[in-house]
């Protein structure tokens, strides 16, 4: 069945929400134990320079357990969210690696005009076992060490570059089961946003379909903090830019 237009720009909407999530994030300490602290970053994007949306980060933290929180809104058009809960198990002293996170659970809302997505999963680690619910039903399905969800795999990869030990895949968990994803480190290049310009570490998310290019420039400056994605999907595209930054750090 040929899709309608609408169909093909909520397709196009989803994709580009996902892709978002991914790469937006915290800005590192390198004072702090575990180089995270809490934050809100604040990002504009285009859609082939037509359709223009906002995205706020948010990262919390309350008796060793962290929150990450992911907004978005595209004008009156589409809406998108996600939530997870994380903690940090630490590296050994003498294995030289970067602290690991632990994800715990995950949520995700997508609006569409009048269409509608959500899912969640939360991670049993006693049991390893992952119990996920979509507009399906209920799933459950085991459970792997290392394991991170589409929020706190933005957060490992920049620990992992800060730390010069980007790692050749990671396992990307949804409510559906767990994929691995990987990326490429490109070279560096200067780069100009609306909070100024940077120069920056680029790399590009590997993916099957070799038409979609995605990159992310992520800022040494800024402790590694992404200030643009660009996607570039055949004939559309999409670019995402860091507009403020607020540490939240007491």
């Amino acid at each position: 069945m040929k899709k309608t237009q609408p169909q093909k720009l909520q397709k196009t909407m989803l994709t580009m929400v996902r892709i978002v999530a991914l790469p937006l994030g915290l800005a590192l300490s390198i004072t702090s134990v575990h180089a995270f602290e809490p934050f809100q970053a604040n990002y504009s994007f285009n859609i082939a320079g037509l359709l223009h949306g906002t995205a706020t980060r948010t990262l919390t933290v309350q008796d060793n357990i962290w929150s990450y929180s992911f907004k978005a809104n595209v004008a009156s058009l589409a809406t998108a969210s996600e939530f997870s809960h994380f903690r940090i198990k630490d590296s050994k002293k003498n294995d030289n690696l970067s602290p690991r996170i632990e994800s715990l659970d995950h949520s995700y809302n997508f609006k569409f005009l009048t269409n509608k997505k959500k899912n969640s999963f939360k991670i049993d680690w006693d049991n390893k076992v992952v119990n996920s619910l979509n507009q399906k039903g209920n799933n459950t399905y085991p459970a792997q060490v290392g394991m991170l969800d589409m929020l706190d795999l933005e957060l490992q990869v920049r620990e992992d570059i800060k730390h010069k030990r980007l790692q050749p895949s990671y396992l990307l968990a949804d409510d559906k089961g767990i994929s691995k994803i990987s990326f490429v480190h490109e070279g560096e290049e200067k780069v100009t946003t609306d909070a100024g310009t940077y120069d920056t570490v680029r790399i590009r998310l590997v993916q099957e379909n070799q038409k979609r290019k995605t990159y992310f420039w992520l800022a040494p400056k800024l402790d590694y903090l992404p200030v643009k994605v660009r996607q570039d999907d055949g004939n559309l595209s999409y670019v995402l830019n860091l507009t403020s930054y607020k540490s939240n750090a007491k």
